[in-house]
């Protein structure tokens, strides 16, 4: 059965902090989700392949996808794709440790992964646009969550460092 998920993800160079949305469909259902990037992103190919990543496993998770299943991944993000396909040129310790998890994850479970390259940020009407848009909007609200409540976490240590107390 073909699967197709659409993700994309929202990086912050400045904290290294991330957010991501996606949307799965498929004859068996559909389901949308988004959250927050964990720990440091390097960069916004990172936090590309790690929003895919996400979509993937909450899709196997939620039995949308199961074993020999083929799936169409979909991202604006050509890097990440070129990653994901081992033919980027320079890439990060980060991004190979991602690509070799998702490669472990499509042998594990049999997947046959088709990916696609859509154009983000466009006000075409179709479906594959108007979902990436929205799944763009989630990263991008989950993104900015992520830096704010760093950004406070930094402003707390910083007062308790001069304090003394703990805040």
């Amino acid at each position: 059965m073909w699967v197709t998920i659409i993700a994309d993800a929202s990086f912050c160079p400045d904290t290294g902090k991330a957010g991501y949305g996606f949307w799965i469909a498929s004859q068996r259902g559909k389901m949308g989700g988004d959250g927050v990037l964990k720990g440091i992103v390097e960069n916004n190919i990172a936090a590309e392949i790690m929003a895919l990543l996400n979509a993937l496993h909450a899709a196997r998770k939620s039995e949308l996808v199961l074993q020999n299943d083929s799936v169409l991944l979909q991202t604006d993000c050509q890097p990440a794709i070129d990653a994901l396909r081992r033919q980027r040129q320079s890439i990060t310790e980060q991004e190979m440790n991602l690509v070799a998890h998702y490669e472990s994850f499509c042998e594990e479970h049999s997947l046959h992964i088709r990916l696609k390259h859509v154009k983000g940020h466009s006000d075409k009407e179709d479906a594959r646009y108007v979902v990436n848009n929205i799944c763009d909007r989630k990263a991008r609200r989950n993104m900015r969550q992520a830096r704010d409540e760093y950004k406070d976490q930094q402003i707390r240590e910083f007062l308790n460092d001069q304090s003394g107390t703990k805040l």
